[in-house]
């Protein structure tokens, strides 16, 4: 199970590249099915310019499949805009859990806060609270983004250190909403440094792709999105997790629709859009 654990953690990391397009093209893709979704090729695809700014309140909950077995759910977060050390920053959360099923082989519970900088689109801190299996983590991450310094404090065992960083780095969190407000050119790819677990990487995401696609939760309505196939360098060597697929919303509002994972050792995660609330935060 600390497997699948591995390879969930990843898959969020890995599906955080998205963009947009300005041109209508015409890609061939094959016929995809995957729980009462489909997406379709040869299809003419305009796709407009991303919104500016994020939402004040937005929640996507996905379901996470492991080999075809329903295992848990996983969901991302915009919260609001919070005043931190004198900086306007969006709040955002993502919350991982395992199913009722699961929990009694290999419980997850983890929760991620990120404040990105709403000027910058940089993040400004990370909060990790992780519960998998017997291991615990809540940890603290401040990023000095003037000095390229980051701050990092494990909240159980007091342990601190300070690290190095690149200009703009984002965290796991920040880097995908990020993405989701930049355009990119036809056959383009995204290049940012990322923080992950006390490392720096170098992210990639290339647009392979556009297609139509169908879910439940979009009331079984073509709606016009585009494949991102994204991979990271760390220390310039690329890290081999697996190859990934995600499906990105071409609207104005980028969300990811539906994403696969195929790791090197039997291993195919899946995620699909559940469900989808905006408007005013519930109280």
């Amino acid at each position: 199970m600390s497997t699948l654990r591995r390879n969930y953690f990843w898959l969020l990391i890995l599906l955080l590249l998205g963009g947009c397009v300005e041109s209508p093209w015409i890609k061939n893709l094959q016929v995809f099915n995957e729980k009462g979704s489909m997406m379709l090729g040869s299809q003419v695809i305009s796709i407009p310019a991303p919104d500016s700014r994020l939402p004040d309140y937005e929640k996507l909950t996905y379901e996470v499949r492991w080999l075809g077995l329903p295992v848990g759910t996983f969901s991302t977060s915009v919260t609001g805009i919070k005043n931190y050390k004198g900086r306007e920053a969006y709040l955002l959360e993502a919350e991982m859990k395992t199913n009722a099923f699961l929990s009694k082989i290999y419980k997850i519970e983890d929760r991620f806060v990120s404040y990105m900088d709403k000027e910058k689109l940089y993040t400004l801190r990370l909060e990790v609270y992780r519960r998998e299996g017997k291991y615990k983590k809540d940890a603290i991450t401040e990023f000095d983004q003037t000095n390229h310094k980051a701050y990092f404090k494990h909240l159980i065992n007091n342990s601190e250190k300070s690290f190095d960083m690149p200009e703009g780095t984002h965290d796991v969190l920040s880097a995908c909403y990020y993405l989701t407000l930049l355009p990119l050119k036809v056959g383009g790819r995204v290049e940012y440094p990322v923080y992950n677990n006390e490392h720096n990487y170098q992210f990639f995401g290339l647009i392979k792709s556009k297609v139509l696609i169908k879910l439940p939760t979009l009331g079984n309505n073509e709606q016009e999105a585009f494949l991102v196939q994204p991979y990271a360098n760390l220390k310039g060597e690329k890290v081999d997790k697996g190859n990934v697929n995600a499906y990105f919303s071409s609207q104005e509002r980028r969300i990811l629709l539906l994403a696969k994972l195929k790791g090197p050792v039997f291993t195919e995660i899946t995620i699909s859009l559940s469900k989808i609330e905006n408007g005013a935060r519930p109280d």
